[in-house]
């Protein structure tokens, strides 16, 4: 090897310098106009290196190890360069050289999301701890600990939503599916996410399922705490057969939970439905001696699936409520306003026959008349405010919800295509800002929900 120094620089034969085994910086990118640059200007900026390097069997005392300027020394040597000139640095511990090389990428934005979040769980490996990173990089503490949380995820499946351009995967749809706090449900989200509005929307439903599960748990304690003993098993599946009577019901998504439950009813017991998003305390209702005809049972039969299919149509129409507040409230990126997206609306109205009020933009909004609004002028104000704010397409979106008033049967509890379509040309619309619908409400919209009968 032949070293030569040049103001305070050293010339490094290209054999003997070796790139970074760790550097945060996997793809170098496209290299060809900077190697063309270095064919007739050559390097214009030196490189800093480190004594030593890394081979397969450890770590060699020869060589030098690149910690500055990855994308120039592979220019460079696509442009045929025999030395480089080089800063030496002595001493610098392997937490140091990560951070160097992440700070170097971050303030050109040449690291990706994977690379970043990769460089700073290296950095957290060697014992650095989330302050130093943020020191050290420049980035706040909760954007550390945002790209933490992205490393922990399956970086195979990240590579390839973020390598896939029609994905358009971005840090919004990273930090959503952060909210999950199951990093497997993460993963699953993530592999199975057919596009980045829909990866946000199932890391929603999945944040929700979390805080059922949470306030399943919560609910348990305060029944325990009332004295009020758990239904039997089957009780969970026996919603609509007259076997029970309701004494008071919760939603378990709901956001504020009793904070004690007082029930005076002798014999009650709290039972969870098995929709999953209710919990009940309920009684036996006394048994009947009447022994009912064929027709009878048919006819009780066929009410306890309607109203089972009632609840299941009463749901899916929530979730798209709910997911068109989270468009209208902007909590769900908006598409941009086109024409053809207009025509693609007034088809959907046309196929659903939806009517809109006046009185439904308060529904919507607050789950109140105009008049109840009224009532109360601050939030009669806030309203109005809000009234202001909508835009066009925020009005039509709106009249998609109207769409609750359909339901997928017949008076036989009997599968009626014809009503089940206009439900389902809503869900079409809103696939394009990621909605989807779960594998039991596909079922509901097909026809194949166990719960249809054959029509009479």
């Amino acid at each position: 090897m032949e070293n030569t120094k040049e103001s305070n620089l050293v010339l490094i034969n290209t054999e003997d310098i070796h790139p970074h085994p760790d550097n945060p910086r996997k793809d170098l990118g496209d290299l060809t106009e900077l190697t063309e640059s270095i064919k007739k200007n050559g390097i214009m900026q030196n490189l800093t290196v480190i004594p030593g390097h890394w081979e397969e069997s450890g770590w060699e005392e020869d060589g030098y190890t690149l910690i500055i300027g990855h994308r120039r020394f592979a220019a460079g040597k696509a442009a045929g360069l025999e030395v480089f000139p080089c800063r030496i640095i002595d001493d610098m511990e392997h937490g140091e050289q990560v951070a160097t090389m992440l700070e170097e990428n971050m303030q050109r934005n040449d690291l990706t999301i994977w690379e970043q979040a990769n460089g700073f769980q290296m950095m957290l490996d060697l014992g650095i701890t989330e302050e130093q990173i943020s020191e050290r990089t420049g980035f706040s503490k909760t954007t550390v600990r945002h790209r933490l949380n992205i490393a922990k995820l399956n970086q195979d499946e990240l590579k390839k939503k973020e390598k896939d351009e029609n994905f358009q995967l971005t840090l919004k749809d990273l930090y959503e599916l952060e909210k999950v706090k199951d990093i497997k449900k993460r993963n699953s989200i993530l592999k199975n996410a057919r596009d980045s509005y829909n990866l946000r929307w199932l890391a929603n439903v999945a944040v929700n399922e979390e805080k059922v599960a949470e306030n399943k748990k919560k609910f348990i304690e305060l029944f325990n705490a009332a004295g009020i003993p758990m239904a039997p098993a089957k009780a969970s599946e026996q919603r609509w057969n007259n076997k029970w009577e309701p004494v008071k019901e919760w939603r378990l998504d709901d956001e504020k939970l009793p904070k004690e439950i007082k029930i005076k009813k002798k014999n009650a017991v709290y039972v969870f439905w098995n929709d999953n998003r209710t919990v009940a305390v309920v009684t036996p209702k006394k048994k009947e001696d009447k022994k009912l005809s064929e027709w009878e049972i048919k006819q009780q039969e066929r009410e306890k699936r309607k109203k089972e299919l009632k609840q299941k149509n009463k749901e899916l129409c929530k979730d798209i409520e709910t997911f068109i507040k989270g468009i209208v409230d902007g909590k769900t990126d908006k598409i941009k306003e086109t024409v053809e997206l207009y025509g693609l609306l007034i088809k959907t109205f046309n196929k659903i026959g939806a009517y809109f009020y006046g009185g439904d933009l308060s529904e919507f909004w607050g789950n109140k008349s105009l008049y109840e609004l009224k009532q109360d002028k601050d939030k009669y104000n806030e309203y109005l405010e809000w009234e202001k704010k909508l835009t066009s397409l925020d009005l039509g979106l709106i009249r998609l919800t109207q769409v609750k008033n359909r339901e997928t049967y017949d008076y036989y509890a009997a599968f009626k295509p014809e009503k089940a379509a206009k439900i389902q040309a809503v869900v079409n619309f809103l696939e394009f800002y990621g909605f989807s619908v779960t594998e039991e409400q596909e079922k509901l919209l097909d026809g194949s929900d166990e719960l249809y009968m054959k029509g009479e």
